[in-house]
C-alpha cells in the first residue's frame, strides 16, 4: 500500500533430485523471461489484495467503537434519558423519556441507519413488535449519529424496513453511557427498568421471545 511495489517475483529453472541425494537441471523448459511492465503488474498484485483486505476488515468493522465506555451489566438499572423522536418524516420536536414506559417491558435497541446488521434485523424487530403488540411491551429504538448517520438517514431507514415503533436520535452521549461497543445491542428491561437480558448482533427471535415472555412473567 501507499504506492510502494510489492515483492519482486524471480523466474528460475526447478532443479530435481535423484534417489542418489545429487541435483541435477529439470528437463522443464525455463520460464519466459518476465518483461518489466508484466513485472510490475504482478508486484501490483499482492498490494492490491491487501488493500482489499484492509477494506473489508474496515467495512465489517465499521460499526464496532473503540472509544472508552462505561460498560452495563445484567440487574443494573437502565440510566434514564431523553431524546427526540425520529419518525419516517425527520426528526420532530417530541422528546421521548425512557422512564415514561415504566410499567411496561421494555425491548431497547442501540442501532445506525447505515449498519448491515441493523437493516438485517429489523425484519425481525419488527415481527415481535407485531407479535407483542397489546402485551405490555414496548420496543424504542435509539438511532446514533457516528461515521456519518443523521435524523434523515434514520427517517429513511424507518421507511425502507417498515420499522413503524419509536426511534429516538442519540448523538453518542447515550450510546457511551450505555457502554455501546457495536451496533446493533439489544437490552430487555423490565417493569422497573432494570436489565434483565442484553443481546448483539444477530440475534434469532427464538431467543427474543424468550427473554421477552420472562420479563413479561417476572
Amino acid at each position: 500500500m501507499g504506492g510502494e511495489d510489492g515483492p519482486q517475483y524471480e523466474t528460475y529453472i526447478p532443479i530435481k533430485r535423484d534417489e542418489g541425494g545429487s541435483s541435477k537441471m529439470s528437463r522443464t523448459k525455463p520460464k519466459k523471461k518476465v518483461k518489466p511492465e508484466q513485472r510490475r503488474r504482478l508486484s501490483r498484485t499482492p498490494a492490491l489484495i491487501f488493500a482489499g483486505i484492509i477494506i473489508l476488515v474496515v467495512l465489517v468493522g465499521w460499526y464496532v467503537f473503540s472509544a472508552p465506555v462505561t460498560a452495563l451489566n445484567i440487574g443494573n438499572s437502565a440510566p434514564d434519558f431523553q431524546l427526540p423522536e425520529v419518525t419516517d418524516q425527520g426528526l420532530t420536536n417530541n422528546k421521548i423519556q425512557l422512564s415514561s414506559f415504566r410499567g411496561n417491558v421494555v425491548v431497547l435497541e442501540f442501532m445506525i441507519s447505515y449498519c448491515p446488521v441493523c437493516q438485517q434485523m429489523a425484519s425481525a424487530v419488527a415481527y415481535l413488535n407485531d407479535r407483542y403488540s397489546g402485551q405490555d411491551v414496548v420496543f424504542l429504538s435509539v438511532a446514533g449519529t457516528q461515521n456519518g448517520a443523521s435524523a434523515s438517514s434514520t427517517a429513511q431507514f424507518i421507511k425502507d424496513y417498515g420499522a413503524t415503533w419509536t426511534h429516538v436520535l442519540d448523538t453518542d452521549a447515550v450510546f457511551r453511557e450505555y457502554g455501546v461497543q457495536a451496533t446493533p445491542t439489544y437490552l430487555i428491561l423490565d417493569r422497573s427498568g432494570t436489565i434483565l437480558s442484553m443481546f448483539q448482533g444477530i440475534i434469532a427471535t427464538d431467543a427474543f421471545t424468550t427473554a421477552i415472555d420472562a420479563a413479561l412473567s417476572g
